[in-house]
């Protein structure tokens, strides 16, 4: 751990770069005194006027100004400002091929968030933690993150600023973010970052800083690689229907996570440049991409794709072309390269049919790997209200041979709720792995959830103790939660395997969760965990950019256990919700990101949530989800808002349907609870 006084002295000369970065001269910041007085008139009814409701009470009843339920102790005094902390305690205990270890941690977490009327809104998010670290691991830094946030600062000429300072991730510009097929990137830094956004759709970006990792059980600590990166960019919409712009980022002396790819070891060096240009209409996308980078002892690479699609009617099509030499990263990020290649896809819905057919061809540049033709067909048809069939075929040729999955469902809505009967095949030069799968979405009352799953699943060929063997291995899982009391909450997700023929392991993986609120600001969340998953052999064609080899799991035994002191607290007469303006109605929004294993759009019992996943609202407010993928807005204006998952923390070979982005709405007073999706890359 490093001393606290050398962070202070790096946040300070962030701060300083980013306020350099700042031309005050030819903007003014906006003063916005916010209105908060409500005008009322009142006059008799015309004669012969429709009838129309009066006050109860003549109009002298307290006005609600929706802080309701979420007004935790405020004062009602200012603009609004809220404060959460967390005393955590946790302990996880693992066991593989080497010896038992345990690692415990207690710390606090503090998010504060505060509005202003002229300097748009801010906060500041830290933790400590202490506790005795994993053998082995290097920790440099300090023990917990610290970070300042303001967003939306408004100038005049149409101008917003957001600027960061702390434990963040260096930005990227709009263009390198909507990648349909590739994405650059972001890092976690220990620096500073500035976005600006102006007329004529201009975005200036800039940052930089030391990177790093995050770490840590349930309080997040960050941990610095050495060396430091920088990057700046820019864009703008020259015309209506064009955007480019261009990002240049640079890394000295950092260590990369380069794997086999690179030629060269050790503390590395790189440049890398981004041009990119992209035209758009109501219906159609065209957008070209080129990189240019050199890391230090290999020569210069270059990277090139394009991608388009088009939406006629009900048919949507895209494809692109793709060239990107080795030996190419983006700061201290690796990016898919040494692939050339392209793909297709046509997608067709209706009110019956949803089918998705695809092809990609993806080529090694230096011939290092060989070639991968991968076939896919997706296509779901709604027999009826209550009835609808499905299948996803998928056929990948590598060097290794050809291998190939089916996947054929029947969903009905029932008495009991919403089912599935689900069948998977997949073949591989060396097994054969079939699945029975039986869903089941309950009908519950409101605020309650509960999904159960069955399967029976037959693998043949696959290596069990380095010795050729056939197994059936039956499989049971629950998921459920809800709020069950105004006190308490409760979520469990359960699944348990067990080998019924043959040698294959047992697996038992188990995680609840249960939140008592003991007071209006206090409440108490404990969370156990418990894994246990044998050596098995699981076969899966899903992606042309992973191989459907037999790969064996590793045995894995952990067991953990978290416990959570939270106090809350917020204020502000005129509460001005995320995404609204003082006094208007709001609601709480909250969700999981989870791995839709099935692919079919709803979390069931067995799919697990993704931790430490970066979720936005609206384009300005961002939280983490938690180590079982969730994550709360608890004070949200109503109405309709944009959820954005960025993909970064996402693993793979999973990603985010629609660019990670979901569109919801919020009612007044209403709790919101949704569930976002990755899906395999396909």
């Amino acid at each position: 751990m490093k001393p606290r006084a050398t962070l202070a002295v790096r946040l300070a000369v962030g701060l300083g770069s980013s306020a350099a970065l700042v031309p005050w001269s030819p903007l003014v910041a906006q003063s916005v005194a916010p209105s908060l007085a409500l005008h009322t008139t009142t006059a008799p009814d015309p004669p012969g006027s429709a009838y129309q409701d009066h006050y109860i009470g003549g109009g002298t009843l307290t006005p609600d100004v929706s802080a309701g339920e979420f007004d935790v102790g405020g004062n009602g005094q200012g603009l609004a400002r809220s404060l959460e902390v967390d005393g955590v305690v946790s302990s996880l205990s693992s066991s593989d091929s080497g010896p038992p270890r345990t690692v415990t941690e207690g710390g606090v977490i503090i998010k504060s968030q505060w509005e202003t009327a002229a300097l748009g809104v801010w906060s500041l998010d830290g933790s400590v933690h202490a506790g005795a670290e994993e053998p082995g691991v290097p920790t440099k830094g300090q023990r917990g993150v610290l970070t300042l946030r303001q967003r939306g600062m408004p100038f005049d000429g149409g101008w917003h600023i957001d600027n960061a300072l702390g434990d963040i991730n260096s930005p990227d510009i709009a263009l390198a973010r909507v990648q349909p097929r590739f994405y650059l990137p972001t890092a976690p830094i220990q620096g500073a970052t500035t976005e600006w956004q102006g007329p004529s759709g201009l975005q200036l970006v800039a940052g930089g800083g030391v990177p790093g990792l995050y770490d840590g059980i349930a309080v997040p600590g960050f941990r610095t690689l050495g060396g430091s990166t920088a990057t700046a960019g820019a864009e703008f919409s020259p015309a209506a229907a064009w955007t480019v712009g261009g990002q240049l980022i640079e890394a000295r002396n950092v260590n990369l996570a380069a794997g086999p790819l690179l030629d060269v070891d050790g503390r590395l060096s790189s440049t890398t440049g981004l041009l990119s240009a992209a035209w758009h209409e109501r219906n159609a996308r065209l957008q070209f991409n080129l990189l240019d980078g050199q890391i230090s002892g290999s020569g210069n690479a270059v990277g090139a794709w394009v991608d388009g699609s088009v939406v006629q009617g009900r048919i949507q099509q895209s494809g692109g072309v793709f060239r990107i030499e080795p030996n190419l990263t983006w700061g201290n990020q690796l990016i898919s390269n040494d692939a050339e290649g392209g793909y297709y896809r046509v997608n067709y819905q209706s009110r019956q049919w949803n089918a998705d057919v695809g092809i990609d061809e993806v080529r090694s540049v230096s011939g290092r790997t060989g070639s991968t033709t991968f076939l896919t067909a997706d296509t779901r048809y709604q027999l009826s209200r209550d009835y609808g069939i499905g299948g996803v075929a998928n056929i990948s040729r590598t060097v290794g041979g050809v291998s190939w999955s089916l996947q054929g469902y029947f969903d009905q809505i029932n008495r009991w709720g919403t089912g599935r009967a689900q069948l998977n095949y997949a073949a591989t030069p060396g097994g054969r792995d079939a699945t029975l799968a039986v869903d089941q979405s309950w009908s519950t009352a409101a605020g309650i959830r509960l999904s159960t799953m069955a399967s029976l699943e037959r693998i043949t060929g696959a290596m069990f103790d380095g010795v050729v063997d056939n197994s059936t291995v039956l499989g049971v899982s629950v998921y459920g939660g809800g709020q069950f009391t105004t006190r308490l909450g409760v979520e469990a997700n359960v699944r348990w395997t067990e080998a019924i023929a043959g040698r294959a392991a047992p697996g038992v993986f188990a995680t609840v969760s249960l939140t008592w609120k003991l007071a209006p600001s206090w409440q108490i969340l404990a969370t156990f965990y418990d894994s246990r998953v044998g050596s098995w052999t699981p076969i899966a064609v899903v992606s042309p950019l992973t191989s459907p080899s037999l790969t064996t799991v590793s045995p894995v035994v952990e067991r953990g256990a978290f416990l959570t002191v939270r106090y809350q607290r917020s204020a502000g007469a005129h509460f001005a919700p995320l995404g609204g303006a003082p006094g208007a109605a709001s609601g709480q929004l909250s969700g999981t990101v989870y791995l839709d294993a099935n692919a079919n759009g709803r979390l069931d019992a067995g799919e697990v949530g993704a931790a430490n996943v970066s979720v936005v609202l609206d384009g300005r407010f961002s939280v983490q989800t938690d180590v079982n993928g969730r994550f709360d807005f608890p004070v949200v204006a109503a109405g309709h808002h944009v959820i954005t998952i960025i993909s970064d923390n996402v693993p793979l070979p999973w990603t985010l349907p629609n660019g990670g982005r979901t569109e919801v709405d919020v009612a007044t007073r209403g709790h919101t609870n949704i569930a976002i999706g990755a899906e395999r890359i396909r």
